[in-house]
Formats: C-alpha cells, structure tokens, sequence
C-alpha cells in the first residue's frame, strides 16, 4: 500500500502529535473532539494511518506515533515553518498571514517546488553574507511600491551584484 499521505491524513497526523505532547495517552474519541468530527471518520483515517504505517493502534486502544509517523510530523512541520519564515522573512508578510497562507501553499506545491523553496530558506539562513542587498532592495520596493532611482536605472550592474 503506498504511503503517501492526503491533506486530510496529515491533519490526523499532526493532530495525534499534538494531542501526545499535552497527554501520555490517547484514543479516537480525543482525536474526534478536538478535531470536531464524527467518531466514525475518525476510526476509519486512524485505520489507514495504521494501515501505512504511520501509527500504532488497536481497535478501543491507545494510538501512538511509529518511527516512520515522527519522521514525516518532523519533516511536515519543518517544512511549514520553513515556508511561513519564507513569506515572514523575504516577502516581509505579517507573521498571522504568513501562518495561514503557509498552510494552503503546502498543500498546491509540487514536491520538487517545495524541496526546493525549503533548500533555498536553508541556505539563505545558513550562509554568513547576512541578508543579501538584492532581499533588501525588494523589501524597500515592496514597502514603497516602486522600485528606487537606484535599481531602476542599474540594470544589474549596481548593487545586486556586489
């Protein structure tokens, strides 16, 4: 059975992991309540989440993340975080916005595109040159709806590539 996982099963998912970091344990009924859905939708998304691997359960028991179902929480909040610190940080988008927008824009990306919206926030957090002149001169053109005297008339020759 392939493992990729919907939108809907990573809400489970991420939903589990967030109901074990306030509680030891925890049933379909919890998981139902907070998400404000019906028991029997719950049962059926926690059966193939079980099915796939992603997590440990017995019918009326406690549910627990495997390895494989803390990796991709890992790896699914990470790359949230990264894209709203992309819209946060470069787009200069306020953080609420930024929080929101991140969440539709995860799920519309390819998986290429978002590998790489994700290596790209690595790097430019990662690298010692600070902010670039370039991110700077966007955030001013942004604030300001224009771009300034400078870059209009540098064609790449001015700041950019220095």
């Amino acid at each position: 059975m392939e493992n990729k996982l919907t939108k809907s099963l990573e809400n489970y998912l991420l939903t589990i992991d967030t109901l074990l970091e306030k509680k030891e344990t925890i049933i379909v009924k919890d998981i139902a309540e907070y998400l404000k859905i019906g028991g029997a939708s719950t049962s059926e998304a926690i059966k193939k989440l079980r099915q796939k691997g992603y997590i440990n359960y017995e019918p009326y028991g406690n549910i627990t993340l495997t390895p494989l179902g803390k990796k991709t929480v890992i790896i699914m909040k990470y790359r949230h975080n990264t894209i709203t610190k992309f819209l946060n940080r470069v787009l200069d988008i306020n953080i609420k916005d930024a929080e929101s927008n991140a969440e539709k824009m995860e799920y519309s990306m390819t998986e290429d595109v978002l590998t790489r919206l994700v290596n790209f926030m690595d790097f430019m957090e990662q690298c010692t040159c600070k902010e670039p002149k370039w991110l700077k001169s966007c955030k001013s053109s942004l604030e300001k709806g224009k771009l300034s005297d400078k870059c209009q008339s540098c064609q790449g020759g001015c700041c950019c590539n220095k």
